[in-house]
């Protein structure tokens, strides 16, 4: 009899010790411990192989998060659709989007969370149109803000000038919602306050990705969208430009201006990194810490994506307003591509997209699309057999964060030192 209730008292025993596991998110066949956040919770990597240094800025269902070393996430942001946070230079505000139906709205808060201040808003309203069928909208969109190397200025993404296309370019009576690229000061209080850095091909998808080239804070970097010849094969470019040269042009040129968006005949500064081709598209690029090569996603397929590393083409955004100096120009147009020659690639998947370079310059972070969701995930670079290329190191690959497709992993994650 005793012995059949030490049996009974060992099988309660056990059964609370899984039930307990089970609640607490202890799982020995899996590395993630589940949070509260979510609703099933989030799980993270808390095993040796998923170490990093720093800490994590990112966003999940447009919801703000912080993630450090020892693997504490913290919750910014609740009851904001929240996207493309970056980090100030001193590590202590995070401008971001927050999105709405219509509009979008530019801000900033503390790293520590807070109120949001927001600096811009793009809200606006419906008017009627006497060129068109479509209502007039007052209202705009702002994406991907990152920080000058300043700390008092950003660069933007915006549909500021969709109502003041130059007729003799654009020629369009309806609104063109492509993106272009902007710098404001922190404290801008109106759309005016906007002044172009990069224009895009009309009706061809606009700008993405934009940042500044670290230690070059006259250079900046940014994915261009257009179309082939035929019109029908799309190709996506990553551009290198003079931060400063349609300002500089706009005040030696304000009358005639040598540089203008288009509608196939955009006029910039910028020396493409990567080939025209059609169906080609790399996107998505990140600087190094030290500003010398990039990380980007080469879509090789509607199946199959890739990240590679290159160097960064040197002399090829100087003095574009020098009419000696023509960014466009064959020998120079040769010497921005050189570099991609040297792309090394680091991994394919299904979907691989936003990789970002850990604040050493020893490990990547970016998102992988496995089980219905997209996670962010880790690994650690090795040098290459060429100089200034690099690998993956065997085996370091390591998923970060375990969302149960209850969440999406979205914006560009922010990873900073300390």
């Amino acid at each position: 009899m005793r012995r059949d209730k030490q049996r009974l008292w060992l099988f309660l025993l056990t059964f609370l010790t899984l039930s307990l596991q089970s609640c607490l998110g202890i799982d020995e066949s899996s590395p993630f411990t589940k949070t509260s956040a979510g609703k099933s919770g989030i799980g993270i990597n808390r095993t040796d192989q998923a170490s990093f240094k720093g800490r994590f800025y990112f966003t999940l269902n447009r919801n703000l998060y912080t993630f450090d070393a020892k693997r504490h996430l913290t919750q910014l942001t609740r009851d904001l659709d929240v996207r493309d946070p970056a980090i100030s230079p001193n590590g202590k505000l995070i401008a971001f989007i927050i999105h709405y139906k219509d509009y979008s709205d530019l801000a900033y808060l503390p790293a520590t969370g807070g109120q949001p201040t927001v600096i811009l808003s793009g809200s606006g309203q419906y008017r009627p149109n006497p060129n068109s069928d479509a209502p007039m909208s007052t209202h705009h969109w702002f994406a991907q803000p990152t920080w000058a190397p300043d700390g008092q200025h950003l660069l933007v993404l915006s549909d500021k000038e969709k109502a003041t296309w130059d007729p003799q370019i654009v020629n369009y009576k309806s609104f063109i919602l492509d993106l272009q690229l902007f710098s404001l000061p922190l404290s801008a209080t109106s759309l005016e306050d906007l002044q172009p850095v990069a224009y895009a091909n009309i009706g061809d998808g606009g700008l993405r990705d934009p940042s500044y080239r670290p230690g070059h804070a006259d250079q900046v970097l940014y994915t261009g969208f257009k179309y082939d010849a035929t019109g029908t094969n799309q190709e996506g470019l990553i551009n290198l430009e003079d931060a400063n040269a349609i300002m500089l042009d706009k005040k030696l040129h304000p009358w005639h201006p040598t540089y203008h968006p288009g509608e196939g005949n955009e006029i910039d500064p910028a020396v493409a990194l990567t080939p025209e081709m059609a169906d080609l598209v790399n996107m998505e690029p990140s600087f190094a810490p030290d500003g010398n090569n990039l990380i980007y996603v080469r879509r090789e397929s509607s199946t199959s994506m890739s990240l590679y590393t290159m160097p960064v083409a040197e002399g090829v955004t100087s003095d574009p307003n020098n009419p000696l100096f023509d960014p466009n120009s064959d020998s120079n147009k040769q010497k921005g591509l050189a570099p991609y020659n040297q792309s090394s690639k680091l991994l394919s998947g299904m979907y691989l997209s936003q990789p970002v370079w850990s604040p050493d310059g020893r490990q990547i972070a970016y998102y992988s699309y496995d089980h219905t969701t997209f996670n962010l995930w880790i690994a650690t670079l090795s040098p290459g057999s060429q100089p200034g290329s690099y690998t993956l190191k065997k085996g370091s690959a390591i998923q970060l964060t375990d969302t149960n497709g209850d969440l999406d992993a979205d914006s560009r994650p922010c990873w900073v030192a300390g």
